[in-house]
């Protein structure tokens, strides 16, 4: 199964069990099924690409599966059946889980007779943040019609935590500890990311917040020197107590281990600003090394 199929559809199944360890309850009881209603279709016969993508979106952010289910291609409709996709957008509805997705700009189109591939903006709204995607569609067609078969959705989607970064190998450094090729590497939605400075240290103390985010990333807060005082902002000093945020991204884990609260520490990586949530970064960090 190609990707924004297998995405958005095995997205949904992921909402679904956050949705229900949200709610609680007994695990030992059944959720009763829904009442499935008739499928309900948008008609795309004759639209172009972009179009049926376009289409396909204001279903979803409609939470109408039915509508949207026949736009995947057939490959990736065998994935997830319908009346699975639509218990899935009943658990998504019950626990009040929210988002939006929006094409904001097309850019360059490659059209051939059964395949095309679209460079899109994406605008993420998720929890009244807006946050601009980078990626690319790939429909095919079939029976006369376009259908979704590759996801450009993967990068929004991991701002749910629903979804995961392609691998990228172990990190290459270089001496001074800095990542050689591109520092983002591995990062969620990296466009979300305001990159102020590739690469540099800083030292502090590790705030007692070590934990794993549903993304995979450890994340925790540095308390910096009056001397780096200048490397947070408001919003690092209202919602972080003044410390800098610091995340390791999976990928970097198995070499870079998360340090103990009161740790005092070294850690290298891109300083960057959050713009979905407004507060600067250490994302990805390099390399942390415990100060005796």
């Amino acid at each position: 199964m190609t990707r924004l199929a297998r995405l958005l559809l095995l997205a949904f199944s992921a909402a679904l069990a956050l949705a229900a360890a949200c709610g609680g309850g007994d695990d030992n009881k059944s959720t009763p099924s829904p009442t499935l209603a008739p499928v309900r279709t948008s008609d795309t016969t004759g639209l172009e690409p972009v179009d049926v993508v376009r289409v396909t979106l204001d279903d979803i952010n409609r939470a109408d599966i039915d509508a949207a289910y026949p736009n995947f291609s057939a490959q990736a409709r065998s994935q997830v059946s319908l009346d699975e996709a639509r218990r899935v957008i009943t658990g998504l509805q019950a626990a009040g889980i929210q988002f939006s997705i929006t094409i904001a700009n097309v850019g360059q189109q490659s059209v051939t007779a059964d395949t095309a591939e679209i460079e899109l903006t994406l605008d993420v709204t998720l929890s009244g943040s807006k946050v601009p995607i980078d990626d690319a569609a790939i429909l095919v067609r079939e029976e006369g019609q376009w259908k979704i078969a590759d996801h450009f959705l993967q990068t929004a989607l991991t701002l749910t935590g629903l979804a995961s970064p392609a691998p990228i190998g172990p990190r290459v450094l270089a001496e001074n500890g800095c990542a050689q090729g591109d520092p983002m590497e591995g990062v969620y939605a990296p466009r979300r990311l305001q990159v102020l400075d590739p690469c540099l240290t800083v030292e502090g103390t590790v705030r007692d917040d070590v934990q794993k985010a549903e993304d995979g990333d450890i994340t925790f807060g540095l308390y910096l020197s009056e001397a780096d005082q200048r490397l947070i902002n408001d919003v690092n000093r209202a919602n972080y107590d003044g410390s800098l945020h610091i995340e390791i991204v999976p990928e970097d884990q198995p070499l870079v281990l998360p340090p103990k609260p009161g740790d005092k520490i070294r850690v290298t990586g891109p300083w960057v600003t959050d713009t979905a949530h407004g507060h600067n970064e250490i994302h990805p960090a390099f390399k942390i090394e415990k100060i005796d």
